[in-house]
């Protein structure tokens, strides 16, 4: 019993359409749109969630060392009025970076249910919430811990001189 083979010119063409499928579902890419790191359009608007995410990275990267861990630790301290040997317990106990730490304080002031507290919101973190679903739930902007993150960014690091 023989077996019957596609012709040749079937199989190109069912590899044309499929190629042309996924030129059709990636448009940005087909069009030679320059596109970010993270795979958005270049000069897209970026969301209030990605900017808090950019502060995370910035504020977990300053404390990264123990002279600007000790800065974000004193400037978290003041904004938050929670001390700073508790800040670094509770870094410690809820396994998140400064920068979460940070947010956390955020979406727990900002909150407008009564009585949040800073654990509740790491309770729902690690039920695998997203901020912005977080923020949601606590009628909170993300927009409103951003500004309020800023305060917790320590300034940009000059580059070197020559």
């Amino acid at each position: 019993m023989s077996r019957r083979r596609a012709p040749r010119s079937h199989l190109a063409a069912l590899a044309v359409a499929a190629f042309s499928t996924l030129l059709a579902a990636a448009p940005a890419f087909s069009q030679g749109t320059p596109v970010t790191a993270a795979g958005s359009p270049v000069g897209a608007k970026e969301t209030s969630l990605q900017r808090i995410q950019k502060m995370v990275a910035r504020i977990n990267a300053e404390a990264s060392t123990p002279e600007g861990e000790q800065a974000v630790v004193d400037r978290l301290s003041k904004q938050s009025g929670v001390p700073p040997d508790s800040l670094r317990a509770q870094h410690q106990a809820w396994g998140l970076g400064y920068g979460e730490v940070a947010m956390v304080y955020g979406f727990a002031r900002a909150s407008k249910k009564p009585g949040i507290t800073p654990g509740q919101i790491v309770e729902m973190r690690n039920t695998g919430m997203a901020w912005d679903a977080i923020g949601k739930e606590l009628g909170v902007r993300v927009d409103t811990v951003a500004a309020r993150m800023r305060r917790n960014v320590g300034p940009k690091p000059h580059p070197k001189s020559k």
